[in-house]
């Protein structure tokens, strides 16, 4: 059977139809249906906002059948990833609270300074605070829990921000006291996946231990051991990203020598590989890894730890060609209106937006809450006001660019 047949079976199970009527003007006052094709109604569907599909999913069983087909949700991804958002969260009031803005809001005309108001999109309840795995295809993933909440049963979460949906994954069978989590996204058979490691930390010693991986969406849900033939830590101050079905992080190899490396988890095949290469002494932390134009890109301060008004600059590594170890490296110096706009304020370096503008940001929420465009091209300094949080501060704030909507159900 064609995957064409099996698309136009599963959207019009049921005889699952949206009849739009319109009335006569004739005197018999008859009304009349036209019957909208499946296609085109899927089409309209993806274009309207993913907690409003959330919603009508519960209308009734054939919208939910019809809204939670797999082609819908496809269709509804790739249109969000035309139209970008930036994502905040933190955890107020006893809530895991998720807004966002519109990526393209950030451009302005305005050269200095401009202002862009956010959109609540949900909240999930939850008891403690929480840390954030890099989203992947519009997903978060919680991490930290044993450390934050100090609970023993407690368990990781996968949640959808745009749908306010959550799940808690199985807990993992550990007797160590921190489990280090990822999420990743394999593009080919459309699943996601999450990887975990426990910690072993002693003085002056760590390394990450049994490797387990849990894949969604596949009903019951069980960790899985996977091999690791490098003993290495990862440095669990920067960050993760995955790039066509392949998780990058940057670890450290344990031991009497620190050896600095990149390591590539692959999605589909559930393998590790590791890049081990001189250079990556150079990298200072914090850093950030970035999708640089379909590349992966590195960037971090030009001195390690925060920055601020009188940082100087930042330097972005290109990966041209991992396997051969082909790297491009770039360091950019502010420009002097750097400490005018910055002053005194801490911030972090939150990424990469498709125009090549880098993403400042301050690490805890205040009022008024600020973040800071930098645009390689132009060597212009811009500073956005971020209003819509309501009477909240002092909440650490995770911050996220080239976020994507998505209707997906976590099952």
């Amino acid at each position: 059977m064609s995957a064409i047949k099996k698309r136009k079976q599963c959207v019009s199970k049921e005889k699952t139809r949206i009849i739009s009527s319109t009335r006569s003007t004739k005197s018999s006052g008859e009304n009349y249906g036209q019957i909208i094709p499946m296609d085109i109604i899927l089409e309209i569907l993806s274009r309207v906002p993913a907690k409003s599909i959330a919603s009508f999913r519960r209308v009734s069983k054939d919208w939910g059948f019809t809204l939670s087909s797999p082609h819908l949700t496809d269709l509804f991804l790739k249109m969000s990833s035309l139209s970008p958002c930036l994502l905040f969260t933190f955890h107020a009031e006893g809530k895991w609270s998720f807004f966002s803005s519109p990526e393209f809001l950030l451009t302005s005309d305005k050269k200095y300074s401009s202002r862009v108001a956010i959109d609540r999109l949900s909240h999930v309840p939850i008891d403690y605070p929480i840390r954030v795995c890099v989203p992947v295809g519009g997903l978060l993933c919680s991490k930290d829990e044993w450390v934050l909440s100090k609970k023993k049963d407690a368990r990781m979460m996968i949640c959808n921000p745009s749908t306010g949906e959550f799940k808690l994954l199985p807990k993992v069978k550990t007797s160590r006291r921190r489990v280090l989590t990822y999420l990743g996204h394999d593009p080919v058979e459309k699943v996601y996946k999450v990887l975990c490691m426990t910690s072993c930390e002693r003085p002056y010693s760590q390394k990450a231990e049994q490797h387990q991986v849990l894949t969604l969406g596949t009903g019951k849900m069980n960790w899985r051991m996977i091999e690791c033939s490098v003993t290495h830590y990862p440095q669990s101050q920067d960050s993760e990203i995955c790039i066509d079905g392949v998780l990058y992080y940057l670890a450290v190899g344990s031991g009497s020598w620190k050896t600095s490396m990149m390591v590539c988890f692959e999605i589909r095949f559930e393998k590790l590989k590791f890049i081990v290469d001189e250079a990556f002494k150079d990298i200072k932390s914090p850093s950030t890894l970035i999708n640089y134009k379909g590349k992966l890109g590195i960037l971090h301060p030009n001195a390690s730890g925060f920055m601020d008004g009188i940082s100087s600059g930042f330097v972005l590594w290109v990966i041209d060609d991992i396997e051969n170890h082909t790297w491009c490296k770039n360091t950019i110096m502010f420009p002097s209106l750097w400490w005018s706009i910055v002053a005194q304020t801490r911030v972090d370096i939150v990424g990469t937006t498709g125009d090549s503008e880098i993403v400042f940001s301050p690490s805890v929420v205040s009022n008024p809450f600020y973040i800071f465009c930098y645009n390689m091209e132009t060597k212009s300094i811009r500073r956005v006001e971020v209003k819509g949080f309501g009477p909240v501060t002092g909440q650490n704030i995770y911050i996220f660019l080239n976020h994507m909507e998505n209707v997906k159900l976590i099952t």
